[in-house]
């Protein structure tokens, strides 16, 4: 009985359990649904605003210029017609500071990966620098939080990165000032076409081209320089004539190709006929050494008989006493017979020896003749390898000559940068990431640092593609917008509000004034005359190039304030996922455990406390 009964009452009790279960069920499913329908709705309503917002493309016209506002954490985009869009951005943390400088796009990859941070994932990366600075999508928390890179939030991402070009400019500071319409005597124009030309080759003259053509001829005179406007006006100097005279510099090349190749063929023979020459000196060098030693074993053999005969005569005349009276008549007879015998032979004897030693040393001479006639065939055959090792290298620099020529002449349709230093007092040319010229500038007051721009050929002025439309942007290293350009954060450093004032104008009087200080050399002027095009920059600066990146290939010109010298190490590999099995059953780690010394210490933990034994660490 207590059994069924308490049997009993537990089923009560289930059922009483499944009733509540079920009116709860009742109750909250409706709440969880609605609950559920109104969060699908505002999800339904998300997607189809952001939709329309991604739906809307960004219109651009002319080259892009990229600023990024280091203290605004921003990144304003103009072209041609001014301010496009913005954005907010992400900028290196304390220690991993994002450089100060002018970058431009050098890669542009869907997919990265980073081969310095942890396998790290930079979706939409637009290389600025060979040593690991990029923008690229990523978390923006509205703070500096990345390793050094510029990032993008990853819809802007994706959508800027089908709108830039390669060597397209990127200015990083701390506060940035918009790109103002900007003319300048000394901003390069393109050298007219045939169609477009006046009677004589030259440029049509403007309302102002008077008043320029006066202070290129004052500058000329002083400095023996022009202004990038003079070099665009010699008389009858068009496109086609440019294009013309580089047609017969590369046939000059060529012609230097043929003619190194001629000189070493000309040279291989020369080496076979120094070869043939020493062979030929040699065996008549032999046949001279040969002759010689004959001739100095019979000028030896008369020598010695000539020796030998004065010696008999000697010990002859030895035998004959003074006072004849002391020796036989017939004894004495016989050795004065004997002394006028050897007398006689003595005479004939000399004359051997004379004439021997003269063939000696006739033969002599003519074996050093044959020694030095091998000499100068050696001679010969080690200037005719020369002379092939030369004109190799003639042939050789001659193609190289001729293969730069034709890369530089398929990146003449590329716009040109140019970059003029204070520092250096150079100014330098690249197109297509290769470097074109390299000349002294003059610059007024060189001690004088001169002001950091970038100056931007947007478009043409009009259709006859001979003058361009020019914006000027002032590049400053140190924060130029202190109280009014502030950003209110919070105690995490994040952005309160998204509302940033559009940053200032560039002054246009201190660019003119910068400018102004500076002449460019003809032989400059001239060949950036015949390659300008809009998306060309000029860029002014005390700084020089960053040297530790334009080392790399396929780079233009960095200016980094101050330099930032990178130190690319072995990428950091990821810890592995280790799983400790305890030596007693149970558990185990299966996430990124710590070290091995760590992991050793806390075995030997468990093995003592298994033991009954403990340590103080």
């Amino acid at each position: 009985m207590l059994y069924r009964s308490s049997n009993r009452c537990g089923a009560k009790s289930m059922m009483l359990r499944l009733g509540c279960a079920a009116l709860a069920l009742a109750f909250f499913v409706p709440l969880a649904s609605s609950a559920a329908d109104a969060q699908s709705e505002r999800r339904t309503k998300s997607q189809k605003s952001r939709s329309v917002e991604q739906a809307k493309p960004l219109e651009i016209e002319g080259p892009l210029l990229m600023q990024v506002s280091l203290n605004e954490q921003r990144m304003y985009i103009y072209d041609a017609n001014g301010l496009v869009t913005q954005t907010r951005i992400s900028s290196g943390r304390a220690g991993h500071e994002t450089p100060k400088g002018i970058y431009s796009i050098l890669e542009k990859k869907v997919d990265h990966t980073s081969n310095i941070y942890l396998d790290a994932k930079m979706p939409h990366m637009q290389r600025l620098t060979m040593t690991g600075i990029a923008l690229h999508g990523g978390v923006v928390p509205g703070y500096p939080a990345s390793g050094g890179c510029v990032r993008l939030p990853f819809d802007f991402a994706r959508r800027f990165f089908n709108l830039t070009d390669i060597n397209q400019r990127v200015v990083i500071a701390p506060d940035v000032q918009s790109p103002t319409t900007f003319e300048h005597s000394l901003l390069f124009a393109s050298l007219p076409s045939v169609a477009h030309a006046g009677p004589t080759g030259d440029r049509a003259e403007g309302p102002g081209a008077n008043a320029v053509r006066v202070g290129v001829d004052v500058a000329e005179t002083l400095l023996g320089v022009t202004s990038a406007h003079a070099a665009t006006e010699p008389p009858g100097r068009t496109l086609e004539s440019a294009a013309e005279a580089r047609r017969a510099e590369r046939q000059g090349l060529v012609d230097d190709i043929t003619e190194a190749g001629e000189r070493r063929a000309k040279a291989a023979e020369g080496e076979k006929a120094a070869a043939r020459a020493i062979g030929d000196a040699k065996a008549a060098a032999k046949a001279a050494r040969s002759a010689a030693n004959g001739a100095a074993r019979e000028a030896y053999k008369a020598k010695a008989a000539l020796q030998s005969q004065e010696r008999a005569l000697k010990k002859v005349v030895s035998r004959i006493p003074n006072n004849p009276a002391k020796m036989r008549a017939d004894r004495l007879e016989t050795l004065r017979a004997q002394e006028a015998e050897l007398r006689s032979g003595i005479a004939p004897r000399e004359e051997e020896v004379r004439r021997t030693a003269e063939a000696a040393k006739d033969a002599a001479d003519k074996a050093a003749t044959a020694d030095k006639a091998v000499a100068a065939a050696v001679a010969g055959l080690k200037e005719a390898k020369a002379e092939i090792k030369n004109a190799a290298a003639a042939e050789t620099a001659a193609k190289k000559a001729v293969a730069t020529f034709d890369r530089q002449e398929q990146n003449r349709g590329l716009p040109v940068s140019v970059f003029i230093s204070s520092k250096t007092g150079l100014i330098q040319v690249r197109q297509g990431f290769e470097a074109v010229l390299e000349v002294q500038a003059s610059i007024a007051d060189p001690d004088v640092p001169l002001d950091t721009f970038v100056f931007t050929a947007v478009g043409w002025k009009d259709d006859s593609k001979t003058d361009l439309r020019w914006t000027a942007t002032e590049v400053n290293e140190h924060s130029t917008r202190i109280g009014s350009g502030d950003v209110e954060v919070d105690n995490k450093g994040k952005r309160k509000s998204q509302s940033v004032p559009p940053p200032p104008e560039t002054d246009v009087a201190r660019a003119a004034r910068t400018l102004d200080r500076i002449s460019i050399p003809k032989e400059a002027s001239e060949r950036i005359a015949e390659v300008v095009k809009p998306g060309s920059t000029l860029i002014v600066s005390s700084y020089d190039v960053a040297r530790s990146e334009t080392r790399y290939a396929g780079t233009d010109f960095i200016v980094q304030m101050p330099e930032v010298v990178a130190k690319i190490t072995k990428p950091t590999p990821r810890p592995r996922p280790v799983e400790l099995v305890e030596e007693q059953g149970g558990g185990g780690c299966f996430f990124f455990c710590s070290s091995s010394y760590s992991s050793s210490k806390q075995r030997d933990r468990r093995r003592q406390r298994a033991s009954g034994k403990s340590s103080v660490w």
